[in-house]
C-alpha cells in the first residue's frame, strides 16, 4: 500500500509473509535515503550482515517488536524460518515534508532501533492489516490518516536534530 499523506514523497506499507529455509539467499536491501520500519508479526530469528565484517548473532525479534534502520548504505539479513512483518518504507523527503506541512520540529536523522516494543507502530500495524482486504478506493482516505499518525509518531519518538544536540 502506497499513500502521500502530504507533498511528493510516499510512504509504502508492505505486509511480507515467507519461510526462509537455513540455506537461503540474506535479504538484500539497496542503499536509500530513507528509512525503514519492519513490525514483527510473528517471532523472527534473523541476523544483520556486513560487507567488511562478522555477521551479528542469530537474535529472536518477537511479535509486536519493531525495528528501525536507515536505508543510507543498504542492508543485508539473513532469516531463519519464518518471517511476517509490515515494512513501513519512509523516505527521507518524507520527514522534510511532515516538519513543513504539519508543523513538526527539524529532523535530521532516526534513531536507529532492533527488536524493542513500540505500542503505538503494533496497534498502528495491527489496525492496518484490514486495509490490506479493502478495495483501494475504500483505504486510501484511511490511508491517508494512518500515514499522517504513523509518520507524526516516528517523528516524535524517533526524530534526532542536529539542532539539539
Amino acid at each position: 500500500m502506497v499513500t502521500q499523506p502530504f507533498g511528493k514523497t510516499k510512504l509504502a506499507i508492505t505486509h511480507l509473509c515467507r519461510f526462509y529455509e537455513v540455506e537461503s539467499d540474506p535479504v538484500v536491501l539497496p542503499a536509500d535515503d530513507a528509512f525503514l520500519v519492519v513490525l514483527y508479526l510473528a517471532d523472527v530469528e534473523h541476523c544483520d550482515l556486513w560487507p567488511n565484517r562478522l555477521p551479528t548473532p542469530l537474535r529472536t525479534y518477537p511479535k509486536g517488536s519493531i525495528c528501525l534502520i536507515s536505508l543510507e548504505h543498504g542492508a543485508s539479513i539473513s532469516i531463519k524460518g519464518q518471517f511476517e512483518a509490515l515494512a513501513f518504507h519512509i523516505p527521507r523527503q518524507h520527514l522534510k515534508e511532515l516538519r513543513e506541512e504539519a508543523g513538526e520540529p527539524h529532523i535530521d536523522d532516526l534513531t536507529i532501533c532492533r527488536g524493542i516494543e513500540d505500542r503505538i507502530i503494533s496497534n498502528i500495524g495491527a489496525a492496518m492489516m484490514s486495509f490490506f482486504d479493502m478495495p483501494e478506493n475504500t483505504r486510501h482516505g484511511l490511508l491517508l490518516h494512518v500515514g499522517l499518525a504513523f509518520s507524526s509518531h516516528i517523528a516524535h519518538c524517533y526524530g534526532r536534530s542536529r539542532q539539539l544536540h
